[in-house]
């Protein structure tokens, strides 16, 4: 593990901006507060509360996500709400096995089982790509005009090679997502188009889209490793039928 001290100085501007923008979240999370002290209802105050940790989640404050979400269940009780967040932030934290426990739980939810499946798949996709196909699949006919679940159902597509099924989910989610700054959709659906050699539609997007030189290189780069087909066991780790071990 390197010494703090032998942290070179872009480190040190790195880590002074991290924490200039965890003091800055935490003044907006005090305002928020403040203005949500006066507010008349239960209900209104537990939904800032809500708000200010999918704003933590958002910039990567997962542990201090964790703790709101527990300090709020000791103040309120715990609600769907508050379990779907801690599932998010456990999720990215790497904590698989208690995010999917919530995951599951929430199935049972019939405001968050998209989520749920939705959170499940991104998982799952990771070591079972077949179940995790099926399992955003599932939040995609629970929410139809979610851009992002339609995204990485598209991408997870591309990856089974399911190339079809895949353009339907990206042309849907680009189209679902306009106005963002930051396209992932439409990225994936170049990165689609240069998987199955359509190139005249990978000029046509980059064209309209403005798409940086830097950006569709990286995704050419991508595409080669997922046109590379998967390795084959070599002859002598197959035994014939009936060898002995």
């Amino acid at each position: 593990m390197p010494r703090l001290l032998a942290m070179p100085t872009i480190g040190l501007m790195a880590a002074s901006l991290a924490v200039g923008c965890a003091t800055a979240t935490r003044r907006q999370m005090d305002r928020t507060i403040d203005e949500s002290v006066r507010s008349d209802t239960p209900e209104s105050r537990r939904e800032v509360h809500a708000e200010l940790i999918r704003g933590m989640i958002d910039s990567g404050q997962y542990y201090a996500a964790i703790a709101h979400v527990q300090a709020q269940v000791q103040q309120g009780g715990p609600t769907q709400q508050l379990q779907l967040l801690e599932a998010e932030a456990r999720r990215r934290l790497g904590q698989n096995t208690e995010a999917q426990a919530i995951y599951r739980e929430l199935l049972k939810s019939r405001d968050y089982q998209a989520d749920a499946y939705y959170g499940l798949g991104l998982i799952s996709a990771k070591t079972d790509l077949r179940t995790g196909v099926w399992q955003l699949q599932q939040a995609v006919q629970r929410r139809p005009a979610d851009p992002d679940m339609r995204n990485d159902l598209g991408y997870a597509l591309i990856l089974s090679r399911r190339y079809r099924e895949a353009l339907n989910e990206l042309a849907t989610a680009v189209e679902l997502e306009a106005g963002r700054a930051e396209s992932k959709a439409r990225n994936n659906l170049v990165l689609l188009m240069i998987v199955t050699g359509d190139e005249p539609a990978v000029r046509r997007i980059v064209s309209e889209t403005g798409m940086s030189p830097e950006t569709l290189s990286g995704l050419r780069r991508r595409a080669q490793t997922l046109a590379a087909p998967a390795p084959k066991k070599p002859p002598s780790s197959i035994k014939p039928s009936g060898a002995r071990s």
